[in-house]
């Protein structure tokens, strides 16, 4: 009688669980920062496909999971026929494409482009709000806030050594292929502010993104290149701006700091990844300074 009784409750406790999958909303991202989000935190058999860009390797951090989820392209053609009960996109997306999906009454949410950790925490609570992943979301920011309150311990004893030292805050650049660069209200800024880095960018005005010139880099002489290759190892004159003779014979030898660059186009929870990788650069660059 026991055995029976176990018996239906497993069986009660596997229909709730499939039950509650299966009332799940169905979602379909067509973004690449969206896909990132949405396998995230949804139940694999809520995702009914996601961008063709999910499986790019240079522009995704999860591009070996989405390889087990179809792919549609951002057009009413694809969706239509696969009935999702939400469709999650972003900001670039075709405003005809989303016209004609409104005009048939699906469900589209279209997540902002995050270029702070508050605005990146803010698009996980809204995507785990969409799939009825609430708990999933918060337990992912829990362990990021841990993270990043480590992150600002040691940045503030950083602070203190230096300015027991008399050093001011090291200077660093984003300097991608082209000479391009970011400031302050950018996602690299962000990461660079909370590192404690400043950004010799916002010496020049730029607050988001910009062109840092030849020369404005030899006269600001940062201490620190960033870069953020998205085809690394391949060569383009663009790239090769950092090898620029005229930087070596300035004097300037500055740490390079490389960041993979899907790491760097949308933000998730590898931000704080980011972060934690410009504060040790900046670690090593106070011990070598001191050794």
């Amino acid at each position: 009688m026991r055995r029976l009784f176990l018996g239906a409750l497993l069986s009660l406790c596997v229909s709730v669980e499939a039950f509650a999958t299966e009332t799940l909303p169905r979602v379909i991202s067509i973004n690449l920062c969206a896909d990132q989000l949405v396998m995230l935190l949804a139940d694999p058999a809520q995702i009914l496909a996601l961008s063709r860009l999910s499986r790019d390797e240079a522009g995704s951090r999860l591009h070996v999971q989405a390889q087990a989820h179809p792919q549609v392209q951002p057009i009413a053609e694809d969706i239509l026929p696969l009935a999702p009960d939400v469709i999650v996109t972003g900001p670039y997306t075709s405003r005809y494409t989303l016209s004609l999906l409104d005009e048939l009454g699906l469900r589209v949410e279209s997540l902002e482009i995050a270029e702070s950790v508050d605005a990146m925490l803010n698009n996980l609570r809204r995507v785990g709000k969409v799939l009825q992943r609430e708990s999933e979301a918060e337990q992912q920011i829990a362990v990021l806030e841990q993270r990043l309150a480590a992150v600002d311990e040691r940045v503030q004893a950083l602070n203190r050594m230096q300015e027991h030292s008399g050093v001011e805050a090291p200077r660093a650049a984003v300097y991608d292929a082209n000479g391009y660069t970011v400031g302050p209200k950018s996602l690299r800024g962000e990461a660079m502010r909370r590192a404690g880095w400043h950004n010799v960018a916002s010496d020049l005005g730029v607050e988001s993104y910009g062109v840092l010139q030849l020369e404005d880099m030899i006269r600001l002489a940062p201490e620190a290149l960033i870069e953020s290759p998205y085809s690394e190892g391949t060569y383009s004159r663009g790239q090769m701006l950092a090898e620029h003779p005229a930087l070596r014979q300035s004097g300037l030898d500055p740490l390079v700091v490389s960041l993979p660059s899907n790491e760097t186009i949308c933000a998730g929870p590898w931000l704080v990844d980011v972060i934690e990788h410009l504060l040790t650069a900046r670690e090593q660059l106070l011990s070598d300074a001191s050794s």
